[in-house]
């Protein structure tokens, strides 16, 4: 298995971020340029390889990390993505109909997930399918 990682640099533009960048961004050591929000908008695959070569993909999930004006990750909106994931966790005992988690799964997906446009899933099956030599997507 072997992770890939894309950037949407703007609506319909993709571009590779190589694994070790991509670990050195999320760890604070390396600066990724936001797309005019302050926002990275990421594209992580999961990628079975059969030989060496991807065969499927497993996963695909679009995520989006706020970052500062230089282009480090935000520690504020990390802070803010933990709270709301343990309020997600938190079942309130007292309610009549207990739904509060999934008002908290809903801000937190608002937080750290985006949804594409048809110009970045076409950007992304040709950065892919480019990659993989072949048509994966």
């Amino acid at each position: 298995m072997a992770l890939w990682f894309f950037q949407r640099t703007a609506p319909g533009s993709i571009r590779r971020i190589p694994l070790p960048s991509m670990q050195r961004f999320l760890a604070g050591e390396d600066t990724l340029q936001h797309d005019g929000d302050h926002y990275v908008r990421c594209i992580g695959m999961a990628v079975e390889l059969r030989n060496k070569k991807p065969s499927a993909i497993h996963r695909v999930w679009f995520s989006k990390i706020r970052v500062r004006g230089d282009g480090h990750v935000d520690p504020e909106h990390r802070a803010r993505v933990v709270r709301e994931v343990k309020s997600r966790e938190h079942h309130g005992s007292e309610s009549i109909i207990p739904a509060a988690h999934r008002f908290a799964e809903r801000r937190l997906s608002t937080l750290v997930e985006w949804r594409p446009e048809e110009a970045d899933v076409q950007a992304l099956r040709h950065a892919v399918n480019g990659r993989a030599g072949r048509e994966m997507i």
